[in-house]
């Protein structure tokens, strides 16, 4: 059986953002303020934290901005001394495939957990049975325990 985190307070984290003129839509992600957050909460007693989980953003970057943000909050998390930080990696898709993928992805970014949102499309044809299989699949297929 996958370990579960450590007990203890974990927080949803926002994504920053770098201000962007009207000209461009598309702004880059803030990854100096995403460290010095993630820093201020673990300084002040935060067990760990939940990127890309469930404030929104994530389906608002791209694959390559997800595994950058990870990683880099994974390393600089340890250049200050908190080894092994609990990060637990967000991942918002429908099917089984891209989950997995995404997790995968989170992993070798230095995630150590996976929230999984189960698919919501279908939600009026899906059965709770239905959706007890599909988080039995990714658990099954999954490089690192969800939740």
């Amino acid at each position: 059986m996958a370990s579960p985190p450590p007990p203890g307070i974990y927080v949803p984290v926002p994504t920053f953002f770098k201000p962007s003129p009207p000209s461009d839509p598309i702004p880059p992600v803030d990854l100096e303020t995403q460290v010095k957050h993630a820093l201020h909460l673990a300084s002040n007693g935060i067990k760990g934290l939940v990127l890309l989980g469930s404030t929104g953003e994530a389906i608002a970057i791209t694959s390559a901005e997800r595994k950058i943000l990870i990683a880099h909050v994974r390393e600089e998390m340890e250049k200050a001394g908190y080894k092994n930080y609990p990060l637990i990696a967000g991942t918002a898709t429908q099917s089984i495939a891209d989950t997995v993928t995404l997790l995968e992805e989170s992993k070798a970014a230095g995630a150590q957990w996976g929230l999984v949102l189960a698919p919501g499309f279908f939600a009026t044809c899906v059965t709770q049975q239905g959706i007890a299989e599909w988080y039995i699949a990714v658990a099954d297929r999954s490089p690192i325990p969800i939740l």
